[in-house]
């Protein structure tokens, strides 16, 4: 497999979730937005929502966020965000 993507989830308090995905999806002000390894370099606002993502091994974990920022870049994914509710781990599909 190759190099994941890394994703930092911060809030006021600390980390609130650090993991590696090969695909993420966020909620965006405009709607969801899909990321893969190498996605271009990004930095936009995110509206309160269910971000998720899936693992290497195909697990597919999820947790609300409420709104807040998000940049990607080198296969670096950080968002920071007022608030994480309950993560949630999905069987693989």
């Amino acid at each position: 497999m190759p190099d994941p993507i890394i994703l930092r989830v911060l809030t006021e308090a600390g980390v609130a979730v650090e993991d590696q995905a090969v695909s993420i999806v966020a909620p965006g002000e405009a709607g969801y937005l899909g990321m893969l390894r190498n996605h271009a370099p990004l930095v936009t606002t995110l509206a309160a929502g269910r971000l998720s993502w899936r693992r290497g091994d195909g697990r597919r974990r999820s947790v609300r966020i409420g709104d807040g920022l998000m940049e990607i870049a080198h296969n670096r994914c950080t968002i920071l965000t007022s608030r994480v509710e309950a993560s949630t781990a999905e069987a693989p599909q």
